[in-house]
């Protein structure tokens, strides 16, 4: 018996009740919705990167395709945008920080020579006046806590290590070499429109910022800070560095063009800053 057909032909795809769409906070859309069409036209009614018939804002990730009974295709399509009403062509950071001790090298602590504010004695003088050791011949004490080295006069040397234990101060530090450091990092993610936040991004990597951005890009939301900086001893530091991003692709369009991209990344917070005769600003 032939088919008898009456009504939309659906020889253009005609969208489903049903349909879901919703937005993560950040200003990320998603959606999916379902299509009726033809079956003429149901192998070409959808393709990667094509936008939402009614938003805008979304563009196909992935679809999949149904052939039905009555010469009907069924079509769902899963979408992907950036609202452009809240955040016009970037999301806002998606971040987690997380902050723990390190164990680091006494040597390299920001109050080893100072004293740097907010402590009030340095832990081994100021660098550069020394006196002559009473327990090890030939090697040079600075500060009040027993700490050794091997040079004099203005030069310090190599540490050697804290080998005084005459009093209490000392004995705290009394053949130790080593303290527990906070450390910081955030990992975080952003979806983008434009291949040149990609570019920005990977450029930028293992290079410092001074702001919540790199590169022009806010990668920090404003709420755990706008200022990442330090001065130690009269220099102004960035106290953030990129150290590592990956990408991925959305919405690939059929000329292998994406419509979104996701950047994934993390970042390193050094208290002490990251000198600048090592690390560029990106």
């Amino acid at each position: 018996m032939a088919i008898v057909k009456k009504g939309d032909a659906l020889s253009t795809k005609m969208i489903q009740p049903g349909g879901v769409y919703q937005t993560d906070g950040y200003g990320l859309l998603t959606g999916k919705t379902t299509y009726m069409v033809d079956k003429a036209s149901g192998g070409t009614a959808v393709i990667g990167g094509q936008v939402h018939p009614t938003y805008s804002d979304l563009f196909v990730h992935k679809f999949t395709l149904t052939k039905g009974a009555l010469d009907l295709d069924t079509i769902d399509a899963e979408y992907v945008g950036i609202d452009s009403a809240a955040v016009t062509t970037r999301t806002n950071p998606n971040v987690t920080a997380s902050t723990g001790l390190t164990s680091e090298h006494i040597s390299t602590h920001p109050n080893f020579f100072g004293p740097t504010a907010p402590f009030v004695t340095a832990i081994a003088g100021n660098g550069t006046t020394f006196v002559a050791s009473t327990i090890k011949p030939g090697y040079f004490v600075g500060g009040d806590l027993g700490a050794h080295f091997t040079g004099i006069g203005a030069n310090a040397g190599p540490f050697v290590g804290f080998l005084d234990s005459s009093t209490a101060a000392k004995q705290a530090f009394y053949g130790k070499n080593q303290y527990l450091a906070p450390t910081t990092s955030f990992s975080g993610s952003i979806y983008t429109s434009l291949v040149a936040d990609v570019t920005a991004i990977k450029n930028a990597v293992g290079k410092t910022s001074n702001t919540n951005q790199f590169a022009g890009v806010k990668l920090i939301p404003d709420h755990l800070g706008t200022t990442w900086s330090v001065v130690i001893k009269g220099a102004t530091l960035d106290t953030i560095l990129l150290s590592q991003v990956s990408f991925e692709d959305y919405c690939v369009t059929l000329a292998g063009v994406p419509k979104i991209y996701k950047i994934n990344y993390e970042i390193r917070y050094n208290r002490e800053g990251y000198p600048t005769q090592v690390y560029l600003r990106a």
